[in-house]
């Protein structure tokens, strides 16, 4: 792994450690480029024990900026977010896009309604129509143009663990709007801490999901391989390697630095 830009920060406040903490941790293994990404604030979404505050968006910003002025030279530091789709957010986006250098889509919720009041946790998706839903927010996600990265597209298969025709149906579309539209796929290692199952050819996490990616393959969509650290040692720690080395077996389209938007 050469570059990591999937981070968080200690502000999400489900995670530990600052930049710098994260900063050390790269060079330490070796990295060239670092994105910290930690998730992004948002009044209308009530979760506030797992993403900073308005308020705390400048004391993030700014931590970012301290070091890559002091490692200048060391290592390229970005400024990246973390954040969900949701609908009527227009003004946010671009708000968001202003004050870093990339954004990474995660989509954590979604709403049957399209509203927000509603949510409902995308690892906790069971029905049909629910994985139907999350597909149609991924596709409007990818085609509204305001994200670098699409996190853990699969995160779908998290509770909907039977990877039938309406599950190849979603991963179909969501490759076939990356593919149109070009945007970056991630597999994402921290799935690999969040629980599987164990068979007679070994462990295979919830997601990332072999299923997903080998359609991933066939689309030959752009994917990019992300930590998902919540701490500095799980930059590229065991549990990231083993996922590393099972990405890299995919022998998908990789790419290994991230070229951000003008």
């Amino acid at each position: 792994m050469k570059a990591n830009y999937h981070t968080h920060h200690y502000l999400c406040r489900h995670a530990t450690g600052n930049a710098e903490d994260y900063v050390k941790e790269a060079l330490r293994i070796g990295l060239k480029e670092l994105g910290i990404s930690d998730h992004a604030p948002n009044v209308r979404v009530h979760d506030h024990g797992v993403r900073m505050q308005p308020s705390d968006l400048p004391v993030y910003l700014k931590d970012i900026e301290s070091v890559q002025e002091k490692y200048k030279g060391q290592i390229k530091v970005l400024k990246g977010l973390e954040v969900e789709y949701f609908y009527d957010h227009e003004v946010y986006y671009e708000f968001l896009r202003e004050n870093v250098d990339y954004l990474i889509h995660g989509q954590h919720y979604i709403s049957m309604t399209k509203q927000m009041s509603d949510l409902i946790s995308g690892f906790s998706l069971k029905t049909v129509p629910e994985i139907n839903r999350y597909a149609a927010y991924l596709e409007d996600a990818i085609e509204s143009g305001h994200f670098d990265i699409l996190a853990h597209p699969d995160l779908y298969l998290n509770s909907y663990s039977q990877f039938d025709k309406y599950a190849e149906d979603v991963a179909r579309r969501i490759c076939d709007s990356a593919k149109k539209h070009d945007i970056i796929l991630e597999y994402n290692a921290n799935g690999y801490r969040r629980g599987g199952k164990k068979t007679k050819n070994g462990f295979f996490p919830n997601y990332p999901r072999l299923e997903f990616w080998k359609i991933v393959k066939e689309y030959n969509c752009k994917t990019i391989f992300g930590s998902d650290a919540h701490l500095p040692e799980f930059l590229y720690n065991d549990t990231v390697q083993e996922a590393e080395e099972d990405y890299k077996k995919l022998e998908l389209n990789n790419v290994e630095f991230l070229t951000l938007k003008k």
